[in-house]
């Protein structure tokens, strides 16, 4: 089977991925590779005990960094917040709708400048806040502001 697969060039030649993963995985002394055969199939598992975060010298232990990625979930979530306070980028979103109701994410995109999922972001924080209200369809629909 493999042999069809280099003859028809899908693969250079059958194995030789695994050299070069093991070539690479050299530069982290302390990752580990292992290769296994299961029913039906093929288990390849890369784990590591201290985990290489720039290409010097600096290292992190894995408890370091779990320690780490958990206190960014932390913070995310505390600048994630719903506040009152209204951005320029969420402004000028204000200000479009107020102009064109049917305003769609991709003209606002184009418009303000930021990528159409940056602008369903914010547009998702503008409900949040309770400032703006989708009516009708998604297709159809429009944007209304909410007066306080």
């Amino acid at each position: 089977m493999q042999r069809a697969f280099y003859l028809t060039g899908d693969i250079e030649k059958y194995g030789s991925g695994f050299r070069r993963i093991r070539k690479e995985i050299e530069q982290y002394p302390t990752m580990k590779l292992e290769c296994s055969e299961i029913p039906n199939g093929f288990w390849v598992s890369i784990s590591y005990k201290d985990r290489k975060i720039s290409l010097g010298d600096t290292k992190k232990t894995t408890e370091e960094h779990k320690g780490e990625s958990s206190g960014k979930k932390i913070r995310k979530k505390v600048t994630d917040k719903v506040t009152d306070k209204v951005t320029d980028k969420q402004q000028l979103i204000l200000d479009n709708i107020a102009v064109n109701p049917h305003i769609s994410s991709k003209e606002l995109s184009i418009v303000i400048g930021i990528t159409p999922e940056k602008i369903r972001v914010n547009l998702a924080k503008l409900k949040a806040k309770n400032l703006i209200k989708r009516t009708g369809s998604p297709k159809t629909g429009y944007w209304e502001i909410i007066k306080h």
